[in-house]
C-alpha cells in the first residue's frame, strides 16, 4: 500500500516535470522588428514585411505603422528571407538568411538610401530597381493622397474643388490607374457645370479605353447637357452596342434626355429599345407611353385617338408595376384612352 505521503510527492514530482517539459515549447519562439526608411527619407507606412521560413515552410507578414516601425512576435526559431514590399505589394528589398533567435525580437532595420548605396558598389543594376521601386512607391503615395481628398470634397458637393483635387493627382496616376483618375475627374467637372473639360476629359479617356460603354454613356450625358442632342444620342448608341447586357439603361438614359428636350418621336423610339433590351423595365413603359400620348389627337365624336402602342406601354407599365409611383397617372392614361372617361375637347 503506498502512504499518502508517497502520493503527494508522486504528484508534485508530476507538476514539476510537466512544467519542465512544458516551458520550452511556449519559450522557443522569437520574433523581428525594425523600422523601414524609404529611398527619400520617409518612413513607408503600410509598407509589408514578409518572413518567409526557409527551414520549413512557413509565411508571416506585417505591416509598418505610420512611423515606418513593425513587429512581428512569436516566429519559430529559425533562418528566414525577409522582404520587403511597398503598399502596392511592390518588392523594394529582400534579405536572405536571416537568423530568428530565442527570445527579444531580432532588430532589422530596412534603410533604403543605406542599402541602395551598398547595392550600387556591388550590383548596379539591382540598385537601379531598387531606386525605381522607390520612385514608384512615392507616386503611389501621392497618387492615393489627392485621389481620397477628391472623393471627400466631391461627396460633400464640392465639385470645382474635388476636380482640383483630382486633377493634381493626374500626375502621378500611370497604367490602369489613369483612366479612373481621368473618369473622376470628367464627372466632378460635369456636376460643376464645366461640361467643356468634361467632354475633353471623357475623350482623353476614350484614347485610352475605345471600348468602356460607361465612358461613353456619361459622354452622351454631358452631350445633352451641351445641348447637342445628335452626338448623345450616338454616344448612348455605342455605348448599347459595347455593352448589351446593359442597354436598357443606356437607351433609357437617351429617351429620357429626348424627353426633357420635348424631343418626343425620338424618346418614344428610345424607350422602345430600352423595353426591348429588357422587356420588365417598368419606367420605360411609362414613358414610352408618355411620350406616344403627346402625339394623341381628338375625334370628331370627342375620343382620344392616340398612335399604336401607347395603349399597351401603359398596361404594360400597370402589369410590371401595379403599385409604382406612375400607376394612378397610368391607369387614368389607360381609362382615357379606352373611352372610360368623358373627355371634352375644346377648339381655341
Amino acid at each position: 500500500m503506498i502512504s499518502p505521503k508517497f502520493k503527494k510527492a508522486v504528484g508534485c514530482a508530476a507538476v514539476l516535470l510537466g512544467l519542465g517539459l512544458a516551458a520550452p515549447l511556449w519559450a522557443q519562439t522569437g520574433g523581428l522588428t525594425g523600422t523601414v526608411t524609404l529611398q527619400d527619407g520617409s518612413r513607408c507606412f503600410k509598407c509589408t514585411v514578409s518572413i518567409d521560413r526557409l527551414d520549413i515552410k512557413g509565411i508571416y507578414k506585417v505591416k509598418t505603422d505610420k512611423k515606418g516601425h513593425y513587429i512581428y512576435i512569436g516566429l519559430p526559431i529559425g533562418n528566414y528571407k525577409v522582404v520587403l514590399l511597398d503598399p502596392k505589394g511592390n518588392e523594394l528589398y529582400y534579405l536572405n538568411g536571416v537568423h530568428i533567435g530565442l527570445g527579444d525580437p531580432t532588430p532589422l532595420n530596412f534603410n533604403l538610401p543605406k542599402e541602395m548605396k551598398q547595392a550600387a558598389q556591388s550590383n548596379p543594376q539591382a540598385a537601379q530597381q531598387v531606386q525605381q521601386q522607390a520612385k514608384e512607391a512615392k507616386k503611389f503615395a501621392g497618387l492615393k493622397q489627392y485621389f481620397d481628398q477628391g472623393n471627400a470634397l466631391y461627396n460633400q458637393k464640392q465639385y470645382a474643388q474635388a476636380a482640383a483635387a483630382f486633377q493634381k493627382a493626374v500626375p502621378f496616376a500611370a497604367g490602369k490607374n489613369l483612366p479612373v483618375v481621368l473618369a473622376r475627374l470628367a464627372d466632378a467637372y460635369h456636376q460643376a457645370h464645366m461640361d467643356a473639360k468634361a467632354l475633353t476629359t471623357y475623350q482623353k479617356i476614350l484614347q485610352l479605353t475605345p471600348d468602356d460603354a460607361g465612358i461613353y454613356n456619361n459622354l452622351g450625358n454631358v452631350y445633352a447637357t451641351m445641348g447637342n442632342s445628335a452626338a448623345a444620342a450616338q454616344a448612348f448608341q455605342k455605348a448599347a452596342s459595347l455593352d448589351p447586357t446593359h442597354a436598357a439603361m443606356y437607351y433609357f438614359n437617351l429617351g429620357a434626355i429626348m424627353y426633357n428636350q420635348g424631343k418626343m418621336d425620338q424618346a418614344a423610339d428610345a424607350f422602345k429599345k430600352a423595353t426591348t433590351a429588357d422587356p420588365k423595365y417598368a419606367e420605360a413603359y411609362y414613358l414610352e407611353g408618355q411620350a406616344l400620348m403627346s402625339k394623341a389627337t381628338m375625334t370628331a365624336n370627342g375620343k382620344v385617338s392616340a398612335p399604336p402602342g401607347t395603349l399597351e406601354a401603359f398596361k404594360e407599365y400597370i402589369k410590371l408595376a401595379p403599385n409604382g409611383p406612375d400607376a394612378a397617372a397610368a391607369q387614368g392614361m389607360i381609362q382615357t384612352l379606352e373611352g372610360k372617361v368623358p373627355t371634352q375637347y375644346k377648339k381655341r
